[in-house]
């Protein structure tokens, strides 16, 4: 392992040991993720991951109606992360950082990448409009990665018409990530009412960030994030064997199970 790595992971037990005297319980097993058994749909097609431009857009390989790979920047429907950087006209927001990551360790440990789409083809930017699913390497299930990204915090729900085929779900998505202060509603929001019905989904968290110095977290999915992909997790498992009360609550051997694979 290159010291450098072993560096990081060396910074990382020290930030978990703190945090592990914060944690007094964690959320529900399935609360970060959908109940619901997803497939791939008919109309769907591969893509291969090339790289992340934030939350919601990623540059793929995607397979055309000739059997040939074209790249392609790729914009989820239905949601709106933080922004990263200055494209388009934004500018970097709260969560923005975390939200590509998550998003970006995701399609790294997905096994196969599908793309469907809605009603428009592109927006008027020239990316492609497509609800992506991942088949994990990890446990083999399908999932909704636009809904998941609602529905751990790192994304808003964002009704685009004529686009809202999945709005019902992302929607419900939102509603509990806001009921269980997950994500960016609890580090970016400064009431964390924890009320969807207070809370302004065309706008996101109060723009006021908590001061996390002082705020408890309990929540063992705010350790887990501090990995960008379940190998990570495993390998800093695997050298710090002594923390697995923290990642690997079961016993199983499995760093940060919930995080990664769900249920």
């Amino acid at each position: 392992m290159r010291v450098s790595r072993f560096l990081r992971f060396r910074s990382l037990f020290v930030v978990l040991v703190l945090l592990a005297g914060l944690l007094i319980s964690a959320w529900p097993a399935d609360a970060a993720r959908s109940p619901k058994v997803w497939e791939i749909p008919d109309d769907a097609v591969p893509a291969e991951y090339i790289e992340s431009i934030d939350g919601d857009t990623f540059d793929a390989r995607v397979m055309q109606d000739n059997d040939q790979w074209r790249e392609e920047r790729i914009r989820m429907i239905g949601i709106d992360t933080p922004e990263t950087n200055y494209s388009y006209g934004n500018h970097p927001e709260c969560y923005g950082k975390e939200a590509s990551t998550r998003s970006e360790g995701l399609l790294l440990d997905a096994k196969e990448i599908w793309l469907s789409k809605d009603v428009s083809d592109r927006d008027r930017n020239g990316r492609l409009l497509r609800y992506v699913w991942i088949v994990s390497k990890l446990d083999g299930k399908v999932h909704f990665l636009n809904e998941d990204l609602v529905k751990e915090g790192y994304a808003l729900a964002k009704t685009y018409k004529p686009d809202t085929k999945y709005q019902r779900e992302l929607d419900e998505a939102e509603r509990s990530a806001i009921a269980e202060a997950r994500g960016m509603w609890l580090y970016c929001d400064a009431s964390v009412s924890m009320d969807p019905n207070q809370e302004n989904p065309d706008t996101g968290p109060d723009k006021t960030p908590i001061d996390r110095t002082k705020t408890p977290v309990d929540d063992e999915e705010a350790v887990c994030s501090f990995f960008d992909t379940f190998d990570d997790a495993q390998d800093f498992l695997a050298l710090y064997p002594e923390i697995a009360d923290v990642i690997d609550k079961d016993g199983d051997g499995i760093a940060c199970e919930d995080y990664f694979l769900g249920n």
